[in-house]
């Protein structure tokens, strides 16, 4: 009996939604996606074939834990590999510092740590947007309308004002206060997941 073959995602939508059911043959498509550029990585930054194994393993698995737990939601315009591919750099980049590799070789000069930052940003940066997505739907009604007709459209009081049939002094007042209201949802969101 052959095995089937790896599906193939239409978009990453659907292949994050996959793997959030826990769908296996989507754990075998992020494999064969991700992992052959992972272990060159890894071969070119001091480590072997067992060495991007054991990385790879336990950056998926955090990953994964993430998708569970609703640390990592979907982010439109994040590859799921790139994201893949960053977790388990990080944890390469860990090894690489811990003591117990310290002892068998030098760590290597090639390494670039600003890189490093610039992805722990990247995975903070994501969560702090779907912190903000998520409060931004706990608004209701026109308090949604205004604020993201002001922040994300940047629509000027006076076309919101017209918009909504209202004075632009009553918009600016809604603007405060719905701002105030979506500040309270991000700071319970936040602290929620640990930001």
């Amino acid at each position: 009996m052959s095995a089937r073959p790896l599906p193939i995602y239409s978009t990453d939508r659907d292949f994050y939604d996959a793997l959030s059911r826990r769908d296996e043959r989507a754990y075998q498509f992020l494999y064969a996606e991700s992992f052959p550029s992972f272990r060159y990585w890894i071969s070119a930054n001091s480590g072997n074939d067992m060495d991007a194994e054991d990385a790879f393993q336990k950056g998926l698995l955090n990953f994964l834990l993430n998708i569970e737990t609703g640390k990592y939601q979907f982010q439109a315009g994040a590859r799921v590999t790139t994201i893949v591919f960053d977790y388990c750099k990080l944890v390469w980049m860990s090894e690489l510092k811990s003591a117990r590799l310290r002892r068998r070789g030098v760590m290597p000069e090639t390494i670039d740590t600003v890189d490093t930052a610039d992805v722990l940003k990247d995975l903070e940066r994501i969560d702090i947007v779907n912190a903000v997505r998520q409060s931004l739907q706990m608004l209701k009604g026109e308090c949604q309308k205004v604020i993201e007709w002001f922040y994300v459209d940047d629509l000027s009081l006076r076309e919101i004002a017209e918009r909504l049939g209202m004075k632009e002094s009553s918009v600016k007042s809604k603007r405060y206060d719905c701002a105030e209201k979506l500040k309270a949802f991000y700071q319970k969101n936040a602290t929620q997941q640990g930001l």
